[in-house]
């Protein structure tokens, strides 16, 4: 007497013990007020006796196809005597009567998901009395499309004018009538996640400057009504997106709403509560204070709507939404395992100042300009500095050296300037990326590895070459071939490390970056091949020089200086 059970979500079966369903045409019918609707819009359908026989009760769903079982969209509008439940899904998805009045017809109105494209079929079943009902009871095809026809203007195909009666429940039901006008030019729906945004709602997204441009990898969306706040999130080529409430703007201790798709239940998405405990994230066990409104799963784009109550208690922390302000953290990542979501790999970004959810704006990226300084200058010392430095001692060592700066060879001089810039460079990047993260990496890639065993050789060059021995020691080929090796490893791992750089989340470089690493490496290597060869023609034509390659000093009968001068400059 009190509406259909949730138990009779997918069947939409009334639990009437003995009573089997009729299999004469249906004397109701379901028709909906246009025959296509966009994506976010809401459409109006009625449910009506077309012989003016009263139904005292129904259940009424839409769904994707016919042979669908799972509800889609939401009851937006009412009728009296009647209320919406959720079925697995979605929220208020489903709508049935709240007391068994009889009732000719009922008008009611449904929004389209946002992120769905398709047919969509209403589908119902109607109870005349207890032993009396008909199941199946279908609308004619929907249309949910982005490209929606725009026909606001046109008959909603429902009259609230009661049909003439017939005599038979067998007569024909008249179908609804289409408008036959010609429909207006098409018109693009833009992406509705960003309708509102910094003027109804607060959006707040990645990569910076995302949601003015309504391009994000990841983003979400606040809109506030009294006491219910809705959030709506999105993010593409990812398994989840998830929302964090924070102090501040690091990972830790922060309440997490996440939603995911494992995999394992074809399309659908679930909601979760968790925690971030320091750098870690953990489902929580007790599932309270949210529910999930909508969600989708299309081509690797995840979408979830949801509430939250406004004051929650999570981890003997309340997170109170009309009180308190909060940093906005998004996340998004390609992999779910264990129950758990996997690291953020598509992105994550933290909102620069903390709000109140109410006040409306778009939020802006925190800075990151200790990360990209720390960039700059490993990229101005390994592409820049060392590439140039060695270039110096390797073929200019019996060749610049007619003239001085600050007493030393040409070559020489400027050799040690571009390895101490090095050398300044990358202690400084090392120790801004640490102040930066406050932790090591959490991201499966080599680069923090490789980084550090660049800057550790890096480190030790300058004080081995301040503690060479002697031109004139016999240990001096040794020092040569060590300080020769680890610079030319430093050089190579350097660049190595910049390669992995291109692939971390944080660093939010373009897929063409790696073509510009690999532009600088042929040059460089270019560069090797022709020096080489012009040394070797040199050689060929005075036949008293040196070779080009020493591990030891050598002396050149073209330079002007002593040969224990030159030795002196050597490396």
């Amino acid at each position: 007497p009190s509406g259909a059970p949730h138990s009779t979500c997918f069947t939409l079966a009334p639990k009437h013990h003995g009573a089997p369903a009729q299999q004469t045409l249906s004397p109701f019918a379901v028709t909906a007020g246009k025959l296509s609707v966009a994506p976010g819009s809401k459409l109006k359908l009625m449910v009506t006796s077309t012989t003016g026989i009263p139904f005292k009760g129904f259940v009424l769903q839409a769904r994707k196809s016919e042979d669908s079982d799972s509800a889609i969209g939401e009851f937006t509008a009412l009728p009296n005597l009647t209320k919406a439940f959720t079925c697995a899904g979605g929220y208020q998805n489903t709508v049935t009567h709240a007391d068994p009045s009889e009732r000719d017809s009922l008008e009611f109105e449904w929004e389209a998901p946002d992120f769905y494209e398709g047919s969509i079929i209403f589908v119902a079943t109607v109870v005349q009395d207890f032993s009396t009902f008909w199941e199946g009871v279908k609308s004619a095809p929907i249309s949910v499309a982005k490209r929606a026809v725009d026909n606001s203007s046109q008959s909603t195909g429902i009259s609230t004018t009661r049909q003439p009666l017939v005599t038979t429940l067998r007569s024909t039901v008249t179908p609804p009538s289409v408008p036959t006008t010609p429909p207006r030019r098409a018109s693009v729906v833009t992406d509705p996640i960003y309708n509102g945004c910094g003027t109804e709602k607060t959006c707040f997204g990645f990569p910076g400057g995302c949601v003015e441009t309504k391009s994000c990898r990841a983003v979400v969306s606040c809109l506030v009504q009294g006491d219910r706040y809705e959030f709506d999130m999105k993010a593409s080529n990812s398994a989840y997106v998830a929302v964090g409430l924070s102090q501040d703007v690091n990972m830790g201790d922060d309440s997490v709403v996440e939603c995911v798709h494992d995999g394992t239940s074809g399309n659908s998405v679930n909601a979760y509560m968790s925690w971030n405990s320091g750098k870690e994230n953990r489902r929580l066990k007790v599932q309270d204070g949210i529910s999930l409104k909508n969600s989708s799963f299309v081509d690797g784009t995840i979408y979830c709507k949801f509430m939250r109550d406004p004051i929650t208690n999570v981890e003997n922390t309340e997170f109170n939404l009309a009180k308190d302000k909060y940093h906005l953290l998004v996340a998004a990542g390609s992999k779910v395992h264990g129950g758990n979501v996997g690291y953020h790999d598509v992105g994550r970004a933290a909102a620069e100042v903390s709000q109140s959810l109410a006040d409306v704006s778009i939020a802006s990226v925190s800075s990151n300009l200790l990360l990209r300084l720390h960039g700059a200058f490993m990229i101005g010392a390994w592409i820049g500095a060392a590439g140039i430095g060695i270039l110096l001692a390797r073929y200019f060592k019996q060749t610049w050296v007619g003239s001085q700066l600050c007493g030393k060879d040409q070559w020489f001089a400027w050799h040690r300037m571009f390895m101490v810039l090095t050398w300044g460079l990358t202690v400084a990047a090392f120790v801004l990326i640490f102040l930066e993260l406050k932790d090591w990496s959490a991201e499966d890639n080599p680069h923090a590895i490789l980084g550090c065993a660049t800057t550790a050789q890096a480190f030790v060059q300058p004080f081995g070459a301040a503690f060479r021995p002697h031109p004139d020691s016999r240990r001096r080929p040794i020092f040569n071939w060590l300080h020769w090796l680890i610079g030319n490893a430093a050089h190579i791992l350097g660049i190595v490390t910049i390669f992995f750089a291109t692939k971390l989340t944080k660093a939010e470089l373009p897929d063409w970056m790696d073509w510009i690493l690999v532009g600088y490496v042929a040059f460089h290597v270019a560069v090797h091949l022709i020096l080489s060869i012009a040394s070797i023609a040199s050689e060929r034509n005075h036949s008293k020089r040196v070779n080009s390659f020493p591990m030891k000093e050598m002396t050149s009968s073209r330079s002007p200086l002593h040969s224990s001068e030159r030795k002196q400059d050597s490396p």
